[in-house]
């Protein structure tokens, strides 16, 4: 008797062990994936395309120039199969917590490229092509050269389907 209650007890205590270990796992969401919302030139740089994470993870494949008053910035990733790309321009003072629109294509747009290697397809989407989008700089640091904030735009283009960046976000140091 004495046994089976032991027994019992380790079998109770191996599957409560399992239940929580199985509860303990949590997958990421998408949004979860991007990196945080910092103001501290931690070089992030990442946005929710189509409600999929892209985070550029490699410093070389980012950028921030800030001359004569322009500033180009995007980010890309490159891998075996998809490569993608995303890129602000604006040709306007740069202010805190002012929200640029996107869509005036004179002083300031975005665009997004898409490339399928396997499919051999890709997809430009230029500054004309966006109907909708923002930018927001939250930090705008001179001294140390650094720039951080969040940027959505929605963009079509006739040989590819609609793209909608969201969640936008960039902490990173800018060339002056």
């Amino acid at each position: 008797m004495k046994t089976l209650l032991i027994m019992v007890l380790f079998i109770s205590l191996g599957l409560c062990i399992s239940c929580d270990l199985g509860l303990g796992i949590h997958e990421p969401t998408e949004l979860e994936k991007l990196p945080p919302l910092t103001t501290t030139g931690e070089n992030t740089f990442g946005c929710l395309v189509n409600g999929e994470a892209l985070v550029v993870e490699n410093t070389l494949e980012m950028g921030a120039i800030y001359q004569g008053g322009f500033l180009q910035m995007g980010g890309g990733v490159e891998n075996g199969q998809i490569d993608h790309g995303v890129f602000i321009k604006l040709n306007s003072p740069l202010e805190k917590f002012f929200e640029y629109d996107l869509t005036d294509s004179l002083d300031r747009y975005s665009t997004y490229t898409f490339k399928d290697k396997v499919a051999s397809f890709t997809c430009y989407y230029e500054y004309n092509d966006t109907f909708d989008g923002t930018l927001t700089f939250h930090e705008i640091d001179r001294s140390n050269y650094i720039i951080s904030g969040t940027f959505e735009f929605s963009t079509v283009t006739d040989d590819c389907d609609t793209v909608h960046i969201t969640d936008g976000r960039f902490d990173m140091q800018y060339i002056p």
